[in-house]
């Protein structure tokens, strides 16, 4: 699964992308959401095919975004973004060029790798989120969506929070992933979830 920075990044695009009004402050949290749930409830939250894959289209079918509100929409947004990317890059970030020129062994590339995606991500992401912490903090917990009963509005802005407050970590391995390889890689990912809506 992807880490935080890289949902939010995705997240980002995805706003800048969408042709409708989003709330963004919902969506957000909405793309949080399904990490928040206990593991009793993760597998149903996920929506799982036979084959163990997350079927989204399953999850994006059990509403009716017309007789939503824009809050409501938003939000159901987000999560279907989250669970669709979370698909995306479980079938293709393998195929991000890795130069571990230095020999790391695979706890230090797998350390590595979240620092510089971090980075990354941080780099485009670029304090987009920071105008809607105000909103984020006061969302209202209630958005009556009976389908999204085990999820914790609560715990999510408590990830938003935790991630917009974390500090951005040095880069020790710059040449790691490329940067221009990995912003292709995320908006890529864009371009195809716009065709599936």
């Amino acid at each position: 699964m992807p880490p935080i920075s890289t949902n939010m990044h995705f997240g980002k695009l995805f706003i800048e992308n969408f042709k409708a009004g989003i709330h963004v402050p919902s969506f957000i949290i909405g793309m949080m959401s399904p990490d928040t749930i206990t593991e009793d409830d993760f597998e149903e939250m996920h929506t799982f095919d036979e084959d163990g894959n997350i079927d989204v289209r399953e999850f994006y079918e059990k509403f009716n975004l017309n007789k939503l509100n824009n809050v409501q929409k938003s939000f159901i947004l987000g999560y279907y973004c989250h669970l669709w990317f979370d698909e995306y890059y479980k079938f293709n970030a393998s195929k991000l060029t890795l130069h571990n020129s230095v020999d790391l062994s695979d706890d230090e590339l797998g350390a590595a790798v979240g620092t510089i995606l971090r980075y990354y991500d941080s780099k485009a992401i670029n304090n987009f989120f920071e105008k809607y912490i105000k909103e984020i903090v006061e969302f209202n917990s209630n958005i009556n969506l009976k389908e999204l009963g085990s999820i914790s509005i609560k715990n999510s802005k408590e990830k938003i929070i935790e991630f917009l407050n974390e500090h951005v970590p040095e880069v020790t391995y710059p040449n790691l992933i490329e940067e221009q390889e990995y912003m292709s890689f995320i908006k890529s990912g864009c371009s195809k979830i716009m065709k599936s809506l």
